[in-house]
């Protein structure tokens, strides 16, 4: 039971940003590799708020998202947009080369050393009798479901009742139409990245504490997230954050019972028995593309 509240709440933080990566694809259909590293600098971001400047932790939520929201606005205006007339793999290939130049911008500012965020949550922990066991969760734990169940119910009232989470819906449904109503494209699909790169810089302001901080360190959480994304259904918000407690727990349980050298090997092993046994995710649908 220990391991699964501990799984739970380290995959809340996988879901969070296997949320930008269903944003972006219910918009975009397509993926976007570098949401890994928009993590990573928004975790930089509030090392430097935090750590550097020792201000408030709203100092460094605001820094963190505004500041790598910042970068995903140039990256997509000058990097993405000029590839959306042209062939899906061009724009696709971008992502990947932006990871690279998103580890060099980090690399230049904060250096190559291991960067550790100064805590800013309670290292203490709550128990609870439940069925004759003392359960004991850490009170850093109940504020990551708890943030991220939070943000997860303010995405989906604003893909509900706002004007824009209106259009990013329908543009995810016929690009064409939805032009054709009047929804400029450009001005939604800015927003998506956006969005997706805010949900990271969260994800990263909350791991930092708990992890080192380096410029390398996007890759292997962008994987999780990704595998996160997979496994609940690609395009699916529920099923993103479905797929990550359950990647969670998973990996937890794993490295508990296991080894924790094993980690990556459980992210890898449950992305290849999805894409075998429903390579539409949990929650994702089947479709049928006619040619």
């Amino acid at each position: 039971m220990q391991c699964v509240v501990s799984g739970v709440a380290q995959g809340a933080i996988y879901g969070l940003i296997a949320l930008g990566y269903s944003v972006i694809f219910s918009t975009m259909r397509m993926g976007h590799f570098a949401q890994g590293d928009f993590y990573m600098f928004g975790a930089y971001l509030a090392f430097q708020a935090l750590s550097r400047w020792n201000s408030s932790v709203w100092i460094g939520v605001a820094l963190a998202v505004v500041g790598t929201s910042l970068l995903m606005l140039v990256t997509e205006r000058l990097v993405y947009r000029p590839m959306y007339t042209g062939a899906g793999t061009g724009l696709l290939i971008a992502t990947m080369g932006m990871q690279f130049i998103i580890q060099e911008i980090a690399r230049v500012i904060w250096g190559t050393e291991v960067r550790k965020i100064m805590p800013f949550i309670s290292t203490g922990s709550v128990t609870y009798n439940l069925f004759g066991m003392n359960l004991v969760i850490a009170i850093e734990n109940l504020v990551f479901i708890l943030v991220c169940s939070i943000l997860m119910i303010i995405l989906a009232l604003f893909m509900k009742f706002t004007k824009m989470g209106l259009s990013m819906s329908a543009t995810s449904m016929n690009r064409d139409a939805a032009q054709l109503m009047g929804v400029k494209l450009t001005t939604v699909i800015a927003t998506t990245y956006i969005m997706a790169a805010s949900l990271a810089a969260i994800s990263g302001l909350l791991m930092g504490p708990r992890f080192s901080v380096t410029y390398s360190m996007g890759a292997a959480t962008g994987s999780r997230a990704m595998t996160a994304a997979v496994l609940g259904g690609f395009g699916s918000m529920p099923g993103a954050m479905l797929g990550g407690i359950l990647l969670g727990i998973i990996e937890i349980t794993g490295a508990y019972y296991i080894s924790s050298a094993y980690r990556e090997v459980f992210t890898f092993a449950v992305l290849i028995i999805v894409l075998f046994w429903r390579p539409q995710g949990i929650l994702g649908r089947r479709s049928i593309t006619k040619v």
